[in-house]
Parts: structure tokens; sequence; C-alpha cells
């Protein structure tokens, strides 16, 4: 079974909706196997059929450039490339969103066979090696709020983190970077040892529906008790909740933060006082 995948899972590899798989299925342009329960799986080998044969091997700069530095393997030489990136952007969150278009193109060239998963791993190695030496540039600022940023228990993939703790930095935050997040019946302690005022969590496409769900629940529950603002983050299975907040992206991401270090006008107080 570990060759074989849902229709929704081959929709999101080739970009297309679970519906147009199906469509594909029944016209025998994509072939699949049922399981006992009647649904429908793809072979791994269609998936990667599909995604060659409409791949487009010409790439705009600068994610050609990008897919380059990171196959490289070489930590300094992906510091360098972000550093001059930062420099031509002007922000990091513009950076971070293009190193994950690059990624996902990495991705699909897997997907194709162009690109051994060893090959990705060392890229994504990399990148967490060149993301932390640019985070550990700036010191703590005694006056700035503190932000938390880890994954759910056991979620391993926390890279896109490693670009967040950037964006969450130079929006002129402390940024605390513990990786994998801690249990559920250790959340409490993490907060009550750093009185963040903000916890930015991460969840991927790899985590299940109920273990997200049941993290995100005690999430909300710390920090509705404790005051704090929760974002939650990554493409994993969360729940829409009043309890917390999405961002999808990481310039969504610096847009939240500057807002939140935004102060109030003049006027504003003025009413606010008024009004008590």
């Amino acid at each position: 079974m570990k060759d074989l995948v849902s229709t929704g899972e081959a929709a999101r590899r080739l970009g297309v909706s679970p519906a147009t798989i199906q469509r594909w299925v029944d016209a025998g342009v994509v072939s699949a196997t049922r399981t006992h329960g009647g649904h429908r799986r793809i072979p791994l080998s269609e998936v990667r059929r599909a995604i060659a044969a409409n791949h487009t091997p010409v790439l705009s700069e600068p994610l050609a450039s990008w897919i380059k530095v990171l196959l490289t393997a070489r930590a300094l030489a992906v510091r360098d490339a972000m550093l001059l990136a930062h420099r031509r952007t002007g922000a990091w969150s513009a950076v971070a969103e293009e190193i994950a278009a690059a990624f996902a193109e990495i991705g699909r060239l897997w997907d194709i066979g162009s690109c051994r998963v060893f090959e990705e791993h060392a890229a994504s190695e990399a990148l967490r090696r060149a993301a932390a030496f640019c985070a550990a540039t700036r010191r703590p600022d005694p006056e700035a709020k503190d932000a938390l940023l880890f994954s759910t228990a056991s979620e391993r993939h926390t890279l896109g983190l490693s670009l967040g703790e950037l964006v969450v930095i130079e929006a002129g935050w402390n940024a605390y970077w513990f990786g994998e997040g801690p249990p559920v019946e250790d959340l409490d302690a993490l907060v009550a040892s750093k009185r963040p005022h903000l916890l930015i969590v991460s969840a991927s496409s790899a985590s299940t529906r109920q273990a997200v769900e049941a993290y995100q629940s005690a999430l909300e529950s710390v920090a509705g008790r404790e005051g704090i603002r929760l974002i939650i983050a990554g493409d994993g299975p969360w729940l829409s909740s009043a309890g917390s907040e999405r961002v999808d992206s990481f310039t969504q991401l610096r847009q939240l933060l500057e807002a939140e270090r935004r102060p109030v006008p003049l006027a504003s107080k003025k009413q606010m006082a008024t009004s008590k």
C-alpha cells in the first residue's frame, strides 16, 4: 500500500481537484485500484508519469537559482544566497516565499524521478543551518515582545518555521525557537516558564487530523487561559476556530506581526479614555 496514494493526495501532487482525478480514472487517463472498502487508490508510478507529462522544465528566475544553490547542499552557499536575496527584496518574508516555491519545485522533481530523496534531505538540512545562522545574528531585545515557535508534538517538518523565525525577528519580536513541540501535558509548563505574548505553531499535511485537532484544542485552552495570541501555520489539518488565527504565507505572517507591534494612534487612545 505504500506505493499507492489516495485521490486527494494524487490531486495535491498534480495541482488539480480530486474530482479531476476521478474523471481521469473514469476516462482511463490514469489507472487506479480499489481498496476493500471501495476507495480508489492511485499508483505512485501513475502520479509521477502524469507529473512528467505536464512538467515544464524551463524555470524562471530566481526560482532556478534557488533550486541550484539548495541542491548543492552547502549551508554556507545557501546562507550567502539568503543574505543576497534579503538585500535584493528588503524583507525576509519575500525571501521565504521564494525559498518555499523552490522547495515545492524540488518536491515535483522528486515526484518525476529527477531528484533523489537524499538530495532533498540534504537541501533541507543546508537551509535549516543557513536560516539558523541568519537568525542568530540578532540579539534579543529586552523591550520587544516574545514569540515562541514550535511544531505540534511529534511533527518533524519544521523547516517552514525556521524561515518563519526570520520573519518574526525582522518584525521586531524576540523569537524563541523550540523545533518539535512539547507533548500536550507540557504546554502549561512551557508557557509558564517563558511567559510569551505570542505562540506560532505549525503542522504539516503528514500529521493526522486527530493529532492536530487534539493539539490545537490544548493550545487554545492554554492560550485563552493565559491571554496569549495563538497563530497556527503550515498545511496541516487545522480546524477553523475563534481561538486561533491561521496564516497561509510568510507575507501574511509579517503583516500580522507588524500590525500587532503598531502603537495605538493618539486619537484612538483619547476615544478609548472617553468611552470609559
